[in-house]
């Protein structure tokens, strides 16, 4: 039974990560100026315009890799770095007036702690990780 729960944890955990990057190509793609909304969203929570690219490339690079099993353990703590910087935004602006934003900045610390133990107990079970060994 364990060698399908750590497939399926695996999976569920990247699909918040490649999921919403695809809603956010889409709105990009079918929004007039959608890109420029996009950082416009991101300027709005403190971040510059330069990590909308890097948070497109981060989520969709990391999410795919961690649904097929590539290179488990770097993509966990990648994602579990980018999982924190966002935990870490939403929780200053929590503070700084929007407190309906403490809750995403618990979720994402949730997330965090998620990939750091999936990044330090890697199962390789139907993954290309497991193929290679």
């Amino acid at each position: 039974m364990q060698k399908f729960i750590d497939p399926i944890a695996r999976v569920l955990l990247s699909l918040i990560f490649f999921i919403s990057v695809l809603f956010i190509l889409s709105n990009i793609l079918s929004t007039p100026n959608g890109y420029g909304a996009y950082q416009d969203m991101l300027g709005a929570r403190g971040l510059p315009g330069i990590f909308a690219p890097l948070s497109i490339l981060i989520q969709f690079v990391a999410g795919l890799t961690l649904i097929i099993g590539y290179k488990i353990k770097i993509t966990a703590y990648v994602l579990a770095a980018y999982s924190f910087v966002w935990a870490t935004v939403y929780l200053i602006n929590a503070f700084l007036g929007q407190p309906h934003l403490l809750v995403m900045s618990l979720q994402y610390l949730t997330i965090t702690g998620g990939l750091l133990y999936m990044g330090s107990h890697p199962a390789i079970g139907f993954s290309i990780d497991g193929l290679k060994k």
